[in-house]
């Protein structure tokens, strides 16, 4: 009989979380991002705000700024610093897909991952060019829509 280990297990769990949220399943994304906490060993804010981000930056792509401020509102309960971490995770995607970040998304995005000791962001981070232009389109709508959260 074959067992499945653990990290397997979770590995599933995290891949249909993300799936969920690519979809815009947001009640099943949240019960998946529960899942993850209760049985993961995921940190439960954590969880909770990088789903409720990356809800709301594809709302945002897809022009929906309502359930964009719906999941921010949904954010404000949460630990500062799992806000913090999802807004990070969310420029270095967008970072990622674009190629470049605003220079001041970017200079954060390596501030933080110092201040964190997260050497897997800084990898990533350095392969995003910085741009000396204001965030705009999308991006800034992102923004814009989560500017009631805490910096």
């Amino acid at each position: 009989m074959y067992y499945l280990r653990e990290d397997d297990y979770l590995t599933r769990q995290q891949r249909a979380l993300a799936e969920t949220v690519r979809r815009g399943r947001s009640k099943r994304s949240f019960q998946l991002a529960e899942h993850l906490a209760a049985e993961g060993g995921v940190n439960r804010s954590d969880v909770l705000a990088v789903t409720a981000f990356f809800l709301a930056w594809r709302a945002i792509r897809q022009g929906d700024t309502a359930a964009a401020r719906q999941y921010a509102r949904q954010l404000r309960g949460l630990d500062r610093g799992s806000i913090d971490l999802a807004r990070q995770l969310v420029r270095l995607e967008a970072g990622r897909e674009q190629g470049w970040l605003p220079r001041v998304q970017h200079d954060e995005l390596y501030s933080y991952a110092w201040r964190e000791n997260r050497p897997d962001l800084l990898a990533k981070a350095s392969l995003i060019q910085p741009r000396d232009v204001p965030a705009a389109g999308w991006w800034a709508d992102l923004e814009q829509s989560l500017s009631l959260l805490p910096a």
